[in-house]
């Protein structure tokens, strides 16, 4: 009999809405949060059985009252609690594509910013390296070793070279 390869897994997602007109994305400051507080995309759970892209959806929804489509998916990241055989996965998406009114949510304040404004003072922990995956298509994904930890990138070697 082989190795047993499952872990238990926490699938999150988040996703960056840029406004092509205004130059800006849509940022959230969560409150219920388990990192150091600070601008985010918004994002959220994936529920069982629920298809990634579609908790997407639901999730910007939920939380902007904006609809989104035409999802791109950015890459993903991950942290690992290793002594309770555990791994925390986001998937990542972009889109300039939404419609609808922005309403503010119950997880957090939602408002428009330029993409140029979010730096590491006024940002959530470890969210500029995942801005990083979001806006450079030479990194794919980022990981850490400690839930919730910093993340370190990983660069695309195809497109490094």
């Amino acid at each position: 009999m082989g190795l047993d390869r499952t872990e238990r897994v926490e699938l999150v997602n988040m996703c960056m809405v840029y406004d092509t007109t205004t130059k800006q994305v849509l940022v959230e400051d969560k409150t219920d949060v388990d990192w150091k507080f600070g601008h985010t995309f918004p994002g959220g759970h994936v529920e069982p059985g629920e298809p990634v892209a579609d908790a997407m959806i639901r999730e910007v929804f939920e939380e902007t009252g904006l609809q989104i489509s035409q999802l791109e998916s950015c890459g993903c990241v991950e942290w690992f609690d290793q002594q309770a055989g555990y791994r925390k996965i986001g998937f990542l998406y972009r889109t300039s594509h939404f419609s609808g009114d922005l309403k503010q949510g119950d997880e957090g304040h939602i408002f428009w910013l330029p993409l140029a404004d979010l730096n590491a003072k006024n940002t959530a922990e470890s969210f500029m390296e995942m801005l990083a995956i979001f806006t450079k298509p030479t990194v794919v994904s980022a990981v850490s070793s400690i839930m919730n930890g910093q993340l370190h990138l990983t660069a695309n070697q195809e497109n490094d070279q």
